[in-house]
């Protein structure tokens, strides 16, 4: 591993699934466990977390751009790895398939309510300075 690469949960995951992945038993369960994903219970789950315990939402806050990264990161290596070993009909029957069943109106509003937290500044930063909110 290269040395600028830290050792945290993200490393460790990637550890230990690198051997788990070679059992199928293991490989079967987490077909089992994304096949049965209930994304309609996802609201309910954010109410929890938001008002049994405030704390929490404010340590994910924090965590936001780690977790962004992770993601954004994650994302780039499978789209990057998907694109160059798959053949293009393969990904365009796919990729359609999938996009069926996303919630379309529920992006809206994450856009539309985005949209309305950046025009009112809670996204403002200037690395420069450090200086949060808007520039005057």
């Amino acid at each position: 591993m290269p040395a600028e690469h830290e050792r945290g949960i993200i490393d460790g995951a990637n550890r230990i699934l690198k051997v788990l992945l070679k059992r199928p038993v293991v490989k079967n369960n987490i077909r089992a466990v994304l096949g049965n994903i209930d994304s309609d219970n996802a609201r309910e789950l954010a109410r929890t977390i938001l008002w049994e315990d405030p704390e929490i939402v404010l340590s994910l806050m924090g965590a936001v751009p780690a977790l962004a990264n992770v993601l954004i990161w994650f994302l780039d290596e499978v789209i990057f790895q998907v694109r160059e070993k798959f053949p293009p009909e393969l990904l365009r029957e796919f990729i359609g398939a999938v996009l069926q069943d996303v919630d379309r109106e529920a992006i809206t509003r994450i856009r539309d309510n985005l949209s309305t937290m950046i025009q009112e500044g809670y996204f403002e930063y200037d690395p420069e300075s450090g200086i949060k909110g808007k520039k005057k």
